[in-house]
């Protein structure tokens, strides 16, 4: 498998603003909060930090876009749920969502940040039944899964199955990430 290397472009304030190259795309979607920029830099095996950590919801503010490997983007929009934002600028983040999800003719696949600790909440659900009723191929990265025993742990993929496949992840530990690259280059072939 070939080394993941990402490098941030830039902010793009709604899809419109993203390239028209043809390059293959996969976007990162989640709840605020949910480890999103953790897990960009921890599969960055270039070397580097490449996304900005807040543990403030809603930091995300534009659709960032990353450069992997030189063969395709990552795309990282902002966070739904909960997020410390004016209430037009979180309307226009789903209006950017909606608008990239159902018509983006580059998008390959989405990578669903889920939080382990919470693997059925309805606005995931919600996702995830909306890119299967498009689609879109998804892989589940069911975060923090340090954060729980492995009981806990094995008991939430269940759940978190429900909704599509699932690779439990750790930025912290690493776990899975070789599981997320691995699904990225094959969605992009």
């Amino acid at each position: 498998m070939p080394i993941l290397r990402l490098e941030f472009l830039r902010s793009c304030p709604g899809p419109d603003q993203l390239p028209r190259d043809g390059r293959p795309e996969v976007a990162f979607a989640g709840r605020s909060n949910v480890g999103k920029s953790s897990l960009l830099n921890t599969i960055n095996r270039g070397g580097g930090t490449v996304a900005r950590i807040s543990s403030r919801p809603g930091c995300t503010q534009f659709l960032n876009l990353y450069a992997a490997s030189d063969r395709f983007y990552l795309v990282d929009m902002p966070g739904y749920g909960y997020a410390r934002a004016p209430e037009d600028l979180r309307r226009r983040w789903v209006g950017w969502m909606l608008s990239y999800l159902n018509a983006r003719e580059t998008l390959r696949g989405v990578v669903l940040l889920v939080d382990a600790r919470h693997p059925a909440l309805p606005s995931d659900a919600g996702m995830a039944a909306m890119l299967r009723d498009r689609g879109r191929p998804y892989l589940i990265a069911l975060t923090k899964a340090d954060k729980l025993a492995r009981g806990r742990l094995l008991e939430a993929v269940r759940t978190a199955e429900e909704m599509g496949p699932v690779v439990p992840v750790s930025s912290l530990t690493g776990m899975g990430t070789d599981g997320v690259c691995r699904w990225l280059f094959e969605t992009v072939s």
